[in-house]
């Protein structure tokens, strides 16, 4: 690991095809907007550092690699091995569409399965909805013009202890902010399940790794 960096940890973005998967992570890794962009054939990566002001109020970076996966279903069976070793899975729907939200249960129960079997070393999840541009931007008139109401997806972030977010890859409002919070609380967790010791965690490793030994 290079020395500049103090973590890196493994990020799915999960939801069902059209939500924005694809730029948010080009919005958020790049600083751009693709209207053009097609939807993900099998996996697309990219690496994002950001600096996080842990709970002991130090600064670390840390470095997001992101992993977009194919929201299809003929590509289901492709993406099901990335789930092993994700540190945090953001689950994306779209705020005008219901049905992308309610697809959101398949998604959940999947990550589920791979990403939270141990209640001490689950992943942080973040649900995000995304494309609040297009019923007016940010503010309570935007909220009351969602087809999904803020209020339900602030229950399901409740109910499955998800970090929630309302973001727009187009205008790039939200983002910055809902990934440095979700990098903030995943090196929190790990920290934590360290005991404090290391002053730089070794998350190079997936989970499964981690459980046999965390290297620091």
């Amino acid at each position: 690991m290079s020395h500049s960096v103090d973590a890196s940890i493994k990020v799915l973005l999960l939801g069902d095809s059209g939500v924005g998967k694809s730029s948010l992570m080009l919005s958020f890794a790049m600083g751009s907007f693709d209207p053009d962009i097609s939807s993900t054939i099998g996996i697309d990566f990219k690496v994002k550092t950001v600096e996080v002001v842990d709970s002991a109020g130090a600064r670390r970076k840390v470095n997001l690699n992101l992993w977009d996966t194919a929201g299809q279903e003929r590509f289901r069976t492709l993406t099901s091995s990335y789930y092993r070793g994700a540190h945090a899975v953001v689950l994306v729907y779209d705020v005008n569409e219901p049905q992308t939200f309610h697809g959101l249960q398949r998604w959940i129960e999947e990550a589920d399965a791979f990403c939270r079997t141990d209640d001490e070393d689950d992943a942080v999840y973040l649900l995000i909805g995304n494309k609040i541009d297009k019923c007016g931007g940010e503010g309570s008139d935007s909220e009351a013009s969602m087809a999904v109401p803020k209020e339900q997806a602030q229950q399901l972030a409740q109910k499955r202890r998800m970090l929630l977010a309302f973001t727009s890859a187009k205008t790039c409002a939200g983002i910055q902010q809902a990934f440095d919070e979700l990098a903030r609380s995943v090196y929190d967790k790990m920290r934590m399940k360290n005991n404090d010791r290391p002053s730089r965690l070794n998350f190079n490793k997936s989970r499964d790794d981690q459980n046999h030994g965390m290297c620091c």
